[in-house]
């Protein structure tokens, strides 16, 4: 088991959540939103929510944030009260929380952030209950690309950079351009204004060097996301796919987790044949030398110590 849950928990949880909730659907599909965690794909979850009526809709990828009302509300307060909680044993100089200290925190962080108030603004601020798209539409960026206006030529502002943050190779040129100008104009030794010309021309390459290097970055990671995109499994059968209550995913996935336990097993297989075969060397070798020394084959020599004269 890795983590807080497995597919054990899901199954688990999911049975609970129908105890509590059939007698309020009164015979109506109930509707539960998931993210995309093995624990809320398995195929024994999902053939059990077919059989009590309730639709699973998994959120888009890298969504919660924005979409899962205890994302959106309910764990900021409960981290914040937990660094209240825990605040004065670190003041003390204590590095290494007990589980004990911990629990106790929990329990009283708990019992600020979980409130019927946060947890109301959750579901208010994920735009699933009142339903308002709006809520999360408005936060997205804008994909549309507008016309810029023709804007007036960089020479003629003769504008120095003011701001820490890096410029794009034009305008870090034009700056430095500027700035040699209105340098050599003053009356700054030759010695000090050759020194800010190298200093303008360094600029200037480090900043091509620095756009080539996250170009080549962006390629290197696109190449590795490449790589990682898988070619069979659960998320294969759940790609571009949300709703899952149907016959025809369980179908697909009971037939991935099949896949998926008969090669764990062939590799447990493999491991225990290498295990037993340098086992099986090493009593062969431990055999062998018993029966060199009962035959006298072996001679052990005293060993000689030769004093220097």
């Amino acid at each position: 088991m890795k983590g807080w849950t497995n597919n054990e928990h899901g199954i688990t949880w999911v049975k609970l959540f129908d105890a509590a909730t059939a007698h309020k659907a009164n015979g109506r599909k109930r509707l539960l939103l998931c993210d995309g965690h093995d624990s809320h794909i398995s195929a024994e979850l999902v053939r059990y929510s077919i059989d009590h009526d309730i639709l699973i809709l998994l959120l888009i990828p890298h969504s919660s944030h924005l979409m899962q009302p205890l994302d959106v509300a309910v764990f900021g307060p409960l981290k914040r009260a937990m660094s209240a909680q825990l605040d004065p044993i670190f003041r003390t100089g204590v590095r290494t929380v007990h589980k004990v200290e911990w629990m106790e925190s929990y329990v009283e962080a708990r019992k600020v952030a979980m409130t019927t108030s946060n947890i109301l603004s959750g579901w208010r601020g994920a735009g699933l209950f009142p339903i308002n798209k709006h809520r999360i539409l408005h936060q997205l960026s804008d994909i549309q690309t507008t016309s810029n206006p023709p804007s007036t030529p960089c020479i003629a502002r003769r504008q120095l950079l003011n701001t820490t943050s890096p410029p794009d190779h034009d305008t870090l040129k034009l700056a430095n351009n500027i700035f040699n100008t209105e340098l050599s104009q003053t009356t700054a030794t030759s010695p000090v204004k050759t020194h800010a010309r190298c200093l303008t021309e360094i600029t200037v390459r480090l900043a091509a060097e620095n756009a080539i290097l996250k170009k080549d970055n962006c390629e290197l990671r696109a190449q590795i996301r490449k790589q990682k995109e898988r070619t069979k499994g659960k998320r294969v059968v759940l790609k571009d796919i949300h709703a899952i209550c149907t016959e025809e995913i369980y179908n697909a996935l009971v037939e991935c987790e099949r896949a998926t336990k008969a090669k764990r097993t062939k590799g447990r297989k493999q491991r225990s044949k290498h295990t037993k075969d340098i086992s099986s060397s090493e009593e062969e070798e431990e055999d062998k030398a018993e029966s060199d020394m009962e035959e006298g084959s072996v001679e052990i020599q005293d060993c000689i110590v030769v004093k220097p004269r």
